[in-house]
């Protein structure tokens, strides 16, 4: 395969999971908004300044003096196709290498991108989304739904399809850990009896972000624990947006890709996938609650990094 072909793989499926995110992400904040109001009173701007801390993006400033801080963040990481993190950039970025290789994937794939690109470009429809947010984030989400079931149903299963994983799920990786990093640290401090149901929606948002509240509720019945919530994010190994099964599904794309060579060894990415995926499936957690998270989440943030850069340079 082309090393054109395989980057244009990889980075048409990380643009559209990051897409995917921003959206859920944006989503769960637009509801957050909502029930907040029913549970404390005054200014409550901290989820959406937290937002902007996970997807690495400056605050920006309103464009006018009726707009609202949570308007701006929101404009900006929706319609901005300054902002490469935007849904809009994102998408078109998925877009653009989708059509430089659209030989490689199937039909189908290119349509519905298409399609939602289209759809989002549309003026109308991006109106109606500064009315109703939630539909036009349900969009995102589902396009990029369709494309991946399309992609696992219908592409071979060979060496592009590896590489489009493989932009998935370090994708995926990086998101869940930026999240998990950001929220503990900031909700942790919630532990007066008087903020229970405020820290229960709070919680309840980051499983959201991550898809992850109902599989959780099927786990653990009852309030949402921090602890637990940071376990089931970070080291269950049967929930497909966990950073422990998106590494480990990272490592097997990889192994697939590089194929059994007689008397090589593991490359420096299937290296570092190693220390990383040893560290979670041992690790202690209490240990690592009691200790320094923060440094834990930033290591393997880290690694996550330098497996992408190795993977490029070779």
């Amino acid at each position: 395969m082309l090393s054109r072909v395989a980057d244009a793989l990889f980075w048409m499926s990380r643009y559209l999971e990051r897409a995917e995110h921003v959206a859920r992400l944006l989503d769960v904040c637009f509801h957050l908004e909502l029930d907040l109001r029913g549970v404390i009173s005054g200014p409550h701007e901290l989820h959406w300044t937290s937002l902007a801390a996970i997807l690495q993006q400056q605050v920006p400033a309103p464009s006018h003096a009726a707009q609202s801080p949570q308007a701006a963040i929101s404009q900006w990481l929706t319609f901005e196709m300054g902002n490469p993190n935007s849904i809009m950039s994102c998408v078109a970025r998925a877009r653009t290498n989708a059509r430089s290789i659209r030989g490689k994937i199937a039909p189908q794939m290119w349509k519905e991108l298409n399609k939602l690109y289209w759809q989002l470009r549309d003026p109308e429809f991006g109106d109606r989304a500064l009315e109703s947010p939630h539909d036009f984030y349900q969009t995102v989400e589902c396009g990029s739904h369709l494309v991946q079931g399309l992609c696992d149903a219908i592409m071979t299963h060979d060496e592009g399809w590896q590489f489009i994983q493989l932009g998935k799920y370090l994708e995926r990786a990086d998101k869940t850990l930026r999240i998990l990093d950001n929220q503990y640290h900031l909700l942790r401090e919630l532990e007066n009896p008087a903020d229970l149901s405020l820290s229960n929606l709070l919680w309840a948002g980051v499983l959201r972000s991550c898809c992850g509240y109902q599989a959780y509720q099927m786990l653990y019945v009852g309030r949402v624990d921090p602890d637990r919530v940071v376990e089931f994010l970070l080291l269950r190994h049967d929930f497909p947006r966990s950073v422990r099964f998106s590494l480990e599904a990272t490592a097997r794309a990889l192994a697939e890709i590089e194929g059994p060579v007689p008397g090589r060894g593991p490359s420096k990415a299937d290296r570092i996938l190693g220390r990383v995926l040893s560290d979670l499936q041992f690790v202690e957690l209490d240990q690592v609650l009691q200790g320094n998270l923060h440094e834990f989440l930033g290591g393997i943030l880290d690694h996550c990094s330098e497996v992408s850069k190795a993977m490029h340079d070779r």
